[in-house]
């Protein structure tokens, strides 16, 4: 047994070279493994999550979704180094060892890489913990503080690495147990077969571009038709289902064509290596097309998930100003709670309400004002809230003068209706509802319709409210009472304030009676608290899960050229030998990498652009045009980074294929 062990060391300092990619990815998995789940078991963010939402459930569900990763990349990693090394295994047999010896010797090497990558990756972890925790934090906008490890966090990343490194090394160990040795030593042999009908192949991969294509427009189509209310956004999965498949073919068919199409080149093909090199790729290529489709559709999902997770960020925070413009405000909907059957309205006059307020923030200004309810729902016609199942939907009124005081301690400047009335609604719904040719009969006159409010911010627990002349609104019912605070401090208990104001109620609903927790109050500090804390989580999320796709598909690029190299070093010898130099086997070897690498890398790259429009497009619709932007600079960042993490990959790749590979004048 010593002697295996002897001879894994050996074999680890003698494959270091080859190793390295492995080990790359291996540390980099087990960093962030153990930063996610510092973050998991955190003290100052457990805190913090007690009245931040369901921050910490979310971080588990990320760490076990980033396991689940993981232990994939290293299964598929081990798998590939073993391949890599089969004619050696091959050789072990030939000369005398037993299958049980060289389980040992491959099972103490995977040992050996185990131990190196747990410590290294736990030591970079460190530093991604704090940039995680640094992160969170920032979104949050919470105090920053240096974050504390957790034991529980290094012993489940410790569990966690130990039993993905056994199912790894179970799956390769029932491979070598069954393998033959014909197959260890001579299976790395690829024949190179004969394209049939490459320009029909052509053909499905101009229709899968065109899917690509029509996938970006369907999901278009499908924001405008959720913003619009009219359907559930179906469109949205079946637009990232077309593309999925639309990728996973075009690299197919792109694999079967452009490398038989090229070689029918002569032109092309007379220069330098060209034909050696577009050989070399063709069998490569349609080998791995499925796979290079995979691997591209999950470094486009990578980069779209780090959009869209960005995108939310930036429309929960210039969307907070339109749904909570005061820092408190309190909405008595007088009407819902005579329909809902509440037996006794709320205990917290507004008198109290302000009381209790004033313990955490003095007040600045308060205004007060009145929603009316204009008993019909005529204006409810031009909606998607008309006819069966919403007849009892009436129509609600602010005063002109009113809300024109409302605008003012906005410093926005104030509406003349022009004996018209205007409608106002921060929900896209009803912003593309056609009003036009509305007359709104009020208190014996006809008003009509002059327009979307602009610059309009929620006053009232309702979809839309209807801006009318101040003589239009007498004699109307009261729908809600309602005044507007604007506070001292900018930052106080919150969520403590929000606690005081919640009161119960009893609801009686036909037979049936139950109480309920009800609060009139919108607090924009509590709101900001809570959608930070989500945001945080998401954007961490969606990087996390981003960074490891990508890192799952460069090194299984990597590792899956590597795999070749005892294939590519007996052909370059060959080239060697046909007289080609150091210098052009060098520039043929680098073409033939990078050509293997930019095929599932080309989609992902040029989806960026689309999808950046796209998002941006999502946060125009929802009404912040201002907010687009600084989409555009975080899908650059995003991009620019994949790149980097792209070239590292790569450079790595090239240059352990060339120190393998290349022969030397010398």
């Amino acid at each position: 047994m010593w002697m295996f062990a002897k001879l894994a060391g050996r074999n680890v300092r003698r494959q270091l070279g080859n190793y390295l990619i492995y080990f790359i990815t291996v540390s980099l998995t087990v960093a962030l493994m153990f930063a996610m789940n510092n973050v998991t078991y955190s003290d100052q963010l457990a805190d913090k999550a007690e009245t931040m939402g369901n921050v910490s459930q979310g971080i588990l569900g990320v760490t076990i979704a980033g396991a689940v990763i993981t232990a994939f990349v290293l299964g598929y990693a081990t798998s590939f180094m073993l391949k890599l090394r089969k004619r050696e295994f091959g050789t072990y047999l030939t000369l005398g060892m037993t299958r049980r010896n060289l389980l040992s010797i491959f099972l103490t090497e995977t040992m050996i890489m185990c131990l190196i990558a747990l410590g290294t990756g736990i030591a970079l972890g460190m530093f991604i913990y704090q940039g995680m925790m640094f992160l969170i934090m920032r979104l949050m906008e919470v105090e920053i503080e240096m974050a504390d490890y957790s034991p529980e966090g290094l012993l489940l990343t410790v569990v966690l690495v130990c039993a993905m490194f056994i199912l790894a090394s179970a799956a390769s160990a029932l491979y070598l147990k069954r393998v033959k040795i014909y197959d260890l030593i001579h299976g790395d042999r690829v024949v190179d077969k004969q394209v049939k009908h490459p320009a029909a192949w052509l053909a499905a991969g101009i229709v899968s571009l065109g899917g690509m294509v029509a996938s970006f427009v369907i999901f278009k189509e499908a924001v405008d038709s959720v913003m619009t209310g009219s359907t559930s956004g179906m469109g949205i999965f079946g637009s990232m289902a077309l593309m999925s498949v639309s990728i996973v073919m075009m690299h197919i068919a792109a694999a079967r064509s452009v490398t038989a199409f090229m070689l029918k080149n002569r032109r092309f093909c007379s220069r330098g290596t060209n034909t050696f090199t577009l050989r070399q790729l063709s069998g490569k290529m349609r080998a791995n097309s499925v796979m290079a489709g995979l691997l591209s559709f999950l470094i486009a999902f990578a980069v779209i998930g780090a959009d869209v997770s960005f995108t939310q960020k930036v429309s929960e925070e210039m969307s907070i100003d339109t749904y909570y413009p005061f820092d408190v405000t309190l909405m008595e909907d007088v009407y819902n709670t005579e329909e809902s059957g509440e037996e006794e309205g709320s205990p917290i006059t507004p008198e109290e309400g302000k009381r209790i307020i004033e313990r955490y923030s003095p007040v600045k200004e308060e205004i007060p004002y009145t929603i009316y309810d204009t008993g019909e729902g005529y204006l409810h016609s031009f909606t998607p809230w008309t006819g069966e199942g919403y007849e009892g939907l009436t129509d609600t009124v602010i005063k002109e003068s009113e809300y024109n005081r409302l605008r003012e301690a906005k410093g926005y400047d104030p509406v003349d209706l022009e004996g018209g009335f205007l409608i106002g609604s921060e929900d896209a719904s009803i912003r593309n509802s056609d009003f036009s040719g509305a007359l709104l009969e009020l208190g014996g006159k006809t008003y009509e319709y002059r327009g979307m409010a602009d610059n309009w911010f929620d006053i009232f627990w309702i979809y839309f409210v209807a801006v009318v002349p101040d003589e239009a609104a007498e004699g109307l019912e009261v729908a809600g009472n309602c005044i507007s605070y604007d506070l001292v401090k900018d930052r106080y208990d919150a969520e403590a304030l929000e606690e005081e104001l919640f009161y119960e109620v009893t609801v009686r609903e036909g037979d049936m009676e139950y109480s309920q927790t009800v609060n009139d109050y919108r607090i924009r500090e509590a709101a900001r608290i809570s959608r930070n804390s989500f945001s945080a989580i998401f954007v961490v999320a969606a990087i996390y899960i981003g960074i490891v796709f990508v890192f799952m598909a460069m090194a299984m690029l990597a590792l899956k050229t590597l795999s070749g190299i005892s294939d590519d070093r007996r052909r370059y010898r060959v080239l060697f030998q046909l007289g080609a130099g150091e210098r052009e086997q060098r520039k043929t070897l680098f073409r033939q990498i990078f050509s293997f690498f930019f095929l599932p890398f080309a989609v992902p790259l040029l989806s960026s652009i689309p999808a950046a429009w796209l998002c941006a497009y999502m946060i125009k619709q929802a009404g912040l045009a201002e907010g687009t932007g600084f989409i555009y600079v975080i899908s650059a960042i995003v991009v620019a980074v994949m790149i980097i993490i792209y070239a590292l990959y790569f450079l790595a790749t090239y240059m352990i294929a060339r120190r393998n590979v290349v022969y030397s004048e010398g």
